[in-house]
């Protein structure tokens, strides 16, 4: 599946289970760049309150997965940002695809 668009991905802790992390996509864009502002607006607006994400960063993702991607998802093979840093995303890139 091709990536055609971009979403911010929030990463959470996952509460009652030690070292475990949930995240969600929000946010979908077709421009990296609107993308790239979204996650530094959405970083803004979580810097403020006790509680915060681990982390808020840009993702490659194809519109059809954003959409089916369930929220809280703990998922090691969704869609993060070493494609855009030039890295590989575990073989083969499952980048742009949620496993269902």
């Amino acid at each position: 599946m091709e990536c055609d668009g971009f979403a911010v991905r929030l990463d959470w802790p996952a509460v009652g289970r030690s070292g475990t992390v949930r995240h969600e996509f929000t946010q979908f864009t077709t421009s990296l760049r609107r993308a790239a502002r979204r996650a530094e607006s959405t970083r803004r607006f979580w810097s403020a309150g006790p509680l915060r994400p681990l982390a808020v960063t840009v993702v490659p993702i194809a519109r059809v997965a954003y959409r089916a991607h369930v929220g809280e998802c703990a998922s090691a093979r969704c869609p993060t940002t070493a494609p855009l840093l030039g890295m590989s995303a575990d073989a083969d890139s499952q980048a742009a695809q949620h496993p269902g």
